[in-house]
C-alpha cells in the first residue's frame, strides 16, 4: 500500500491527467486552435506522464521519485503554457491542476527515504518495465522533448527487470533440480523397500521348502527301516535272512 505522502500525488497525479485530457479536447473546439498547438502538445504530455507516475507510486517503486522529478517539469511547462490562455476556463483549470500536481510531484522527488524504497519480486520490476514503456512510446509518438528523459529511465529499468527476471529463474531452476534429486532419492528408496519386500516371501518360502525336505527325509529314513524291519526272520541259530534275497543279516536280540 502506498504511504499518504505517496497517495496525495497519485490522487493529484490522476485529477491532473484528466483535466489535461479534457483541456487538449476542449482546446481542439476552439476557433483559433492554430495558436493552441503547443498546449494541446503539453496537455497530452503531461496526462501520460503523470498517469505514468502514479502507477508507479501505486507499486511503491524505488524509480517512482524519478519520474515524479520528471513529471513536477513536464506539469510546470503545461501549467506555464496553459496561464498564457487563461481567459479560456479549461486552460485555467488545467493551469491550476498542474500546478498543483507539480507541487506534490516535486515533494516526492526530494524526498530521499522514497528513493530508497526496495522492490520485492521481479514481477514488480516487469510491471514497472511495462509503465515506463508504454509511456516511452507515447512521448515519442507526440515527439516530446522528453523523450529521451523518459526513454533513458526505461532503458534502466527494463535492464534491471531482466536482471532480476534471471535471478529469479536461476533460483527457480536450483530450486527444481534439487527437488528433482529429492524426489528422485526417494522413488529409488521406494524401488529397493518393493524389492526387499518380494524378497523376503521366496528366502522365507526357501527356507521352509528346506525344512520340509528334510523332514520328509527323515520321515522317509525311518519307513525304510520300518519296512525292512518287517522283512526280517529270526532263525534258531541267531541269523536273519530277507525274504527272496540272498542278504543275511545277523543280530542279537535283547
Amino acid at each position: 500500500m502506498p504511504n499518504q505522502q505517496y497517495q496525495k500525488c497519485i490522487d493529484a497525479c490522476l485529477e491532473c491527467a484528466t483535466i489535461c485530457n479534457n483541456c487538449a479536447v476542449a482546446c481542439l473546439e476552439e476557433k483559433e486552435v492554430s495558436n493552441l498547438t503547443k498546449c494541446i502538445r503539453l496537455d497530452l504530455e503531461c496526462a501520460v506522464i503523470c498517469r505514468a507516475s502514479a502507477e508507479l507510486m501505486t507499486l511503491n517503486s524505488i524509480y517512482s521519485s524519478k519520474i515524479c522529478g520528471l513529471c513536477a517539469t513536464i506539469c510546470d511547462a503545461c501549467s506555464e503554457e496553459c496561464e498564457n490562455h487563461s481567459l479560456m476556463e479549461h486552460c485555467k483549470e488545467c493551469a491550476e491542476a498542474c500546478r498543483t500536481c507539480a507541487k506534490k510531484a516535486f515533494i516526492i522527488y526530494q524526498n530521499s527515504t522514497n528513493k530508497n524504497r526496495g522492490t520485492e519480486t521481479p514481477v514488480t520490476y516487469q510491471d514497472e518495465c511495462a509503465i515506463l514503456s508504454r509511456a516511452a512510446a507515447e512521448l515519442i509518438s507526440l515527439g516530446s522533448t522528453w523523450s529521451i528523459q523518459i526513454s533513458e529511465l526505461n532503458s534502466s529499468v527494463c535492464n534491471t527487470s531482466a536482471d532480476e527476471f534471471e535471478k529469479y529463474m536461476n533460483f527457480l531452476m536450483k530450486q527444481s533440480r534439487s527437488r528433482s534429486t529429492l524426489a528422485k532419492d526417494m522413488h529409488q528408496k521406494l524401488i529397493d523397500q518393493d524389492k526387499e519386500k518380494a524378497i523376503q516371501p521366496k528366502e522365507e518360502g526357501k527356507r521352509k521348502r528346506r525344512h520340509v525336505s528334510a523332514l520328509l527325509a527323515a520321515s522317509m529314513g525311518r519307513s525304510a527301516m520300518d519296512h525292512i524291519r518287517s522283512h526280517v526272520t529270526t532263525d534258531v541259530g541267531g541269523t536273519s535272512g530277507l525274504i527272496n534275497t540272498g542278504t543275511v543279516i545277523t543280530y542279537k536280540e535283547n
